[in-house]
């Protein structure tokens, strides 16, 4: 298979952080479940049969739930946090208001740089990379966590810490452009020089694609393994997992 893109024509990779590079999505269900188990210690045995995995299980089921809703929620995402602890603890002897919500969460983020984890064969993919790239990323996450998470799994051999341009230092959200101008604009690349890697459907490939940006898109549930589109001139290449980055430089 031939690459879709070469060190001739771009000289820039930007990556998403969270759910792109680090697996987030298993880091919160440890943390989730480690403070859990904190509260249900608590308890007597004969006060509930649920388990902390019980309650997980039903707080994601309702995330999900209001998030593929066919019109989407106007509430925010503490609100709706909220309100899927609240479904999900209401078999248990639990008053979910929403300072006993906030001080749960405010725990499990707090848990969650002890399980912070990368996906398979990140480490090797960015090494291959950074042989003819650039590396940075983009990210809509908290700074301080952004790049403690850098140095405690030992990132910077391939992105350093100036090279980390997220919405709390660089301005507005992806998909806003200005994000992704000022990281251009750092690295000293044009657009078309430029990749940007990512989860995200609309902040990370529609936003880079309404910047100038092509893109790549990790989709696990991808139907082919690798397959390519377009947002009006951009290439958008669609793959299942980080490792399969490789086969498109």
């Amino acid at each position: 298979m031939s690459p879709f893109f070469s060190p001739t024509r771009k000289k820039v990779i930007f990556f998403d952080m969270n759910n792109t590079i680090l697996d987030r999505r298993q880091c919160f269900d440890s943390a989730f479940l480690e403070v859990m188990n904190d509260y249900t210690a608590r308890w007597e045995p004969d006060e509930t049969l649920f388990t902390a995995q019980d309650v997980l299980q039903s707080y994601k089921m309702e995330w999900s739930r209001h998030r593929k809703a066919p019109v989407r929620s106007p509430l925010s995402p503490d609100e709706l946090r909220h309100i899927c602890l609240r479904k999900a603890l209401h078999p248990l002897p639990v008053n979910v208001s929403t300072a006993f919500t906030r001080a749960f969460f405010e725990q499990v983020e707090e848990q969650e740089d002890h399980f912070v984890a990368l996906f398979p064969g990140v480490e090797d993919t960015l090494e291959a990379l950074s042989q003819n790239y650039k590396l940075a990323i983009i990210s809509n996450g908290n700074r301080r966590r952004l790049q403690s998470n850098l140095d405690k799994l030992k990132l910077t051999r391939w992105i350093t810490e100036d090279r980390l341009f997220s919405s709390e230092k660089d301005g507005p959200r992806k998909p806003h452009p200005a994000i992704f101008e000022r990281a251009l604009k750092t690295m000293n690349a044009a657009s078309s020089q430029s990749v940007m890697v990512g989860n995200s459907w609309r902040n990370d490939v529609v936003g880079a694609a309404s910047s100038g940006l092509d893109a790549i898109w990790i989709h696990p549930g991808n139907m082919k393994k690798i397959s390519e589109r377009r947002i009006g001139k951009q290439k958008v290449v669609i793959i299942r997992s980080f490792k399969q980055l490789i086969y498109t430089f």
